[in-house]
């Protein structure tokens, strides 16, 4: 089983399991025609497309998805904010279990400024996957994970210093507090959870401005001992469950 990163930033999110027969897509906020083109253009293999809420860096592209007979899962509020209806839409409930294939995913709260979702995914071929982003902090505890894949957005001092150069509005040291992960608040969240089975740590959704992709790589590395990962386009990781 492979992780293909095809976005991880606000300009557009889309990542890929895939182990060559099966494949499951999270967030559409990359053009189709680039999915289909990590996918080698086997749409068929596809066992569904997981939204995490309606920001179009992760749900622009959704429709695309449905068009091309992929079933979707997603919260009330992306269909009501797309302005969607179809049978392959599927309106879910946080904490209640899915199915996608061979592919088991548990949707949980994340802490957004919208309505939004954080996925617990199991499969036989790379185990357990705490995947969450756009959230402010995991409110749930996760046993036995194999792959983290957590949002890790900025640092409160580069934020300091973006904002004091002018590469960031200051409104933004209100608001993302209350939406996205600050590097120490994932290092809490890591070291709460057991961490013994896990493979890789994949930072993702780094800011451009306000986040030290090196810097925040090692020290996740530090705290962790994990293989740690910070994600962008065009990234394969190996993610088969040892």
């Amino acid at each position: 089983m492979e992780l293909k990163v095809l976005g991880s930033s606000s300009s557009g999110n889309c990542y890929i399991l895939d182990n060559g027969n099966e494949a499951l897509i999270l967030e559409a906020g990359i053009r189709f025609a680039d999915v289909k083109k990590a996918l080698g253009y086997n749409i068929r293999k596809v066992a569904g497309c997981l939204i995490t809420h309606r920001h179009n860096d992760h749900a622009k592209y959704i429709k695309n998805m449905m068009e091309n007979g992929i079933h979707t899962l997603a919260l009330p509020d992306v269909w009501t904010a797309k302005q969607l209806t179809d049978s392959r839409a599927v309106a879910i409930q946080p904490n209640k279990g899915y199915k996608l294939g061979r592919f088991k995913v548990l949707p949980f709260h994340a802490c957004h400024d919208v309505p939004c979702v954080g996925y617990h995914i199991m499969h036989p071929d790379c185990g357990r996957v705490l995947f969450l982003t756009d959230s402010c902090d995991c409110l749930h505890l996760f046993p036995a994970l194999n792959h983290v894949w957590i949002e890790c957005n900025y640092s409160t001092p580069k934020l300091i210093e973006a904002v004091s150069k002018g590469y960031t509005l200051k409104r933004q040291i209100e608001r993302l507090p209350n939406s996205h992960m600050e590097l120490d608040t994932c290092k809490r969240v890591l070291s709460e959870h057991d961490l013994s089975h896990v493979q890789e740590i994949v930072l993702l959704h780094l800011s451009e401005q306000n986040s030290d992709r090196e810097h925040f790589i090692s020290t996740i590395e530090r705290q962790t001992g994990k293989v740690v990962y910070a994600a962008h386009p065009n990234m394969t990781i190996d993610i088969t469950k040892y």
